[in-house]
């Protein structure tokens, strides 16, 4: 188990770091990919004035995001805080599989951009990403909780 376990925290931790790294390399790409998410949710109704403010922030929630990726993915490398780096880790995972699973299911955008330009996936892809992703974060939590 304690093998399945470390394997599991590598996976998710350098997953992480390579998804953000991805970003990095063109942030305004990923605040344009979020600001196609804010205009479908504005446009849909969706705490339309709310929607208006994220998409005029769209680049600051991007860093945000990038840095994220990138300090947690580390994070659960190195073993720092793991009970607070892996829930905020299960915490954004299901925030992604929400966007993931907005993407297949309505087809309202094209992609969610989770590897920006460099891997793409298709949103069955992405989704299945995000689910396999949640089991090992999951099995990382039961880990650390026992």
């Amino acid at each position: 188990m304690k093998l399945v376990v470390n394997i599991s925290r590598v996976l998710v931790g350098c997953l992480f770091i390579f998804s953000g790294l991805v970003k990095a390399i063109d942030p305004k790409g990923l605040s344009y990919k979020m600001q196609e998410f804010f205009e479908v949710w504005a446009k849909d109704g969706f705490l339309p004035k709310l929607m208006d403010w994220f998409n005029e922030h769209a680049l600051w929630f991007s860093l945000l995001i990038i840095t994220l990726e990138v300090v947690l993915g580390v994070a659960l490398l190195i073993g720092w805080q793991k009970k607070l780096t892996t829930y905020l880790l299960l915490l954004l995972t299901i925030f992604f599989t929400f966007l993931t699973a907005f993407v297949l299911f309505t087809g309202k955008i094209r992609a969610c951009g989770c590897f920006g330009d460099c891997i793409p996936l298709t949103p069955i892809q992405t989704f299945t990403k995000d689910l396999v992703l949640l089991a090992l974060i999951l099995l990382l939590l039961l880990a650390i909780n026992t």
